[in-house]
């Protein structure tokens, strides 16, 4: 499906104008399939959109259901909310809204508890898409349960969260109330990891309807690397299949030069995990000196002003051959512009800690664990 068939549900040339260029003009599969099981209604009768539980593999494209079904809402003179597990997730798809949406005069705003200044405007209803935690918009509810009235929209990101101790009690009371109050808005649920025992009651429960896909838009090799070979599986097809690969380890001081020329033939971003914050930043500035990327000018400028540091001495060193580290060392405006700085590639190659790899939602053409050695013995 193209996106300018959306014009069929009324969503306005600007808003089209700005997915495409941010998007490209096809929707993906995912995409498409929601779309024809109501995501923006019926294009013939109108009314209200379906009640959706998305089921599709990481990076198939779910998260920008998300956006279409909140434009929706907000074409019906209603809000939306975006809610997702991790204040790290959220942060990114906060900046998102604003980079596209801003302009087009749409107020996002997001409710985490890094942001308090926003808690009395995101409680007042002065948003147009809000982006929170489960936590921040439940406690909203518990408090003004008659926020709902104006709510058109309500979007979980990771549902499979509520069968998690703890912090899934907190998301399934929330969706509770949500259910059961009289203003009924649109539920959208999504999930990469959703067994399927869990599936269908799931979808009874939240009263929607199941859209699932299995394939990737862009297949995932899956494998290891043993004796001078790549042996992998295809995600998307299940077959088996090798390559010829230089075996090292992510530890190793030759590591440096032979990665930096392998992730220069591949011409994209690579992502790499490290079990330690300190082998992080060893690699990034070994990476650094036997790679030859340009140096990420953007985040090189917005760290300037950053208070002095023998941590940032060591990020700036980096910065300055293309390459860069994540980990809690850094501040939180830091790591927000070395995200930003890897999603433009500005950087090609970014370590991180494996503790991070969670919060970590980024677009990578290649990804390395460090290695895991086994003894035959």
């Amino acid at each position: 499906m193209h996106l300018n068939e959306l014009t069929r549900y009324g969503i306005p040339s600007r808003i089209l104008d700005a997915w495409q260029e941010r998007q490209g003009g096809v929707l993906l599969p995912i995409q498409s399939r929601a779309v024809q099981h109501g995501l923006l209604g019926n294009v013939v009768e109108g009314g209200r959109p379906a009640n959706l539980l998305l089921s599709a593999p990481t990076s198939s494209g779910k998260s920008f259901c998300a956006e279409l079904a909140a434009i929706r809402a907000l074409m019906n003179r209603q809000k939306a909310i975006l809610l997702f597990p991790l204040k790290s997730l959220a942060e990114e798809k906060y900046r998102l809204l604003q980079n596209t949406y801003s302009n087009l005069g749409i107020k996002s705003l997001i409710a985490t508890s890094d942001h308090p200044e926003n808690d009395a405007a995101f409680r007042a209803g002065r948003f147009d898409i809000a982006v929170a935690i489960p936590e921040k918009f439940d406690l909203l509810l518990t408090e003004h349960l008659d926020t709902l009235a104006n709510i058109g929209l309500v979007t979980v990101d990771e549902i499979q969260m509520i069968g998690e101790p703890g912090r899934g009690a907190v998301l399934e009371r929330l969706l509770t109330k949500v259910i059961a109050s009289r203003y009924d808005p649109v539920l959208l649920a999504l999930s990469a990891v959703l067994g399927d025992c869990a599936v269908e009651p799931l979808a009874d429960w939240l009263g929607a309807s199941l859209v699932e896909e299995t394939m990737r838009p862009r297949d995932l090799l899956c494998g290891v690397v043993a004796e001078r070979r790549f042996r992998f599986r295809s995600f998307n097809h299940g077959g088996d299949g090798e390559e010829s690969f230089c075996e090292f380890d992510l530890a190793d001081e030759k590591t440096a030069s032979i990665l930096a020329g392998q992730i220069s033939g591949d011409g994209g971003s690579t992502l790499l995990f490290l079990k330690s914050r300190s082998d992080a930043v060893n690699l990034a500035l070994r990476l650094a000196s036997s790679g030859h990327w340009p140096p990420a000018e953007k985040a090189l400028q917005e760290l300037a002003d950053e208070e002095p540091s023998f941590l940032l001495q060591s990020l700036s060193q980096s910065l300055r051959h293309g390459v860069a580290f994540h980990s809690s060392d850094l501040s939180g405006r830091q790591r927000v512009i070395i995200g930003q700085a890897f999603i433009t590639q500005e950087i090609r190659a970014l370590c991180s800690t494996t503790t991070l790899a969670l919060g970590v939602n980024l677009p990578a053409d290649t990804v390395y664990l460090e290695t895991v050695k086994y003894s035959s013995g």
